[in-house]
């Protein structure tokens, strides 16, 4: 079977569906670029638990889908700001041409030092692509212990590192 390198070691097989570390969607060892297609693709995506495995659920039938380092991305960020300049809310602009609030409990930094957070009800794990990324962490402030927080509705929320190793999000 011809296989090729993808990602950051990732082995790409030409019978593969796989999102690579960057959010684009393969196939048959080509990407996968038709904006209808990869929105029913990214509709239809689901986690299996029991296995750690993705799937695209389709009218009953399933193909598995390898994930480089998360299924979904965070391509941009919009800020809401109240009358004192305080954050309030932040909207994720995600890859699916969804928008989501974050959820600040879910924001990390993974092995790499990229921000993810969790989105889909907490279903899936989202990677900040750098524009997001960089819009986000400005938003962050320095902890004394060298970590991160974000004020967000005048609470305070750690972001957690996950250290080599750790990987991505657990799916739990």
């Amino acid at each position: 079977m011809y296989t090729q390198e993808v990602d950051f070691n990732m082995e790409k097989s030409v019978d593969d569906i796989l999102i690579d570390g960057q959010g684009q969607w393969w196939y048959e060892g080509n990407r996968i670029v038709h904006p209808e297609v990869l929105s029913l693709f990214k509709r239809s995506l689901t986690f299996e638990a029991e296995t750690g495995l993705f799937f695209i659920d389709y009218k009953g039938k399933r193909a598995p889908v390898k994930v480089a380092k998360t299924p979904f991305f965070v391509q941009d960020i919009v800020v809401e700001k109240g009358a004192a300049g305080e954050l309030v809310r932040i909207a994720l602009q995600l890859d699916d041409g969804t928008s989501e609030t974050l959820v600040p409990e879910s924001l990390s930094l993974d092995e790499s030092g990229v921000l993810q957070v969790k989105v889909k009800d907490g279903r899936f794990a989202a990677r900040c692509l750098a524009g997001a990324h960089f819009r986000l962490a400005e938003l962050l402030e320095e902890n004394l212990d060298g970590g991160f927080s974000l004020v967000l509705g005048g609470r305070s929320y750690i972001v957690v590192q996950k250290l080599k190793g750790e990987g991505g999000f657990s799916y739990e």
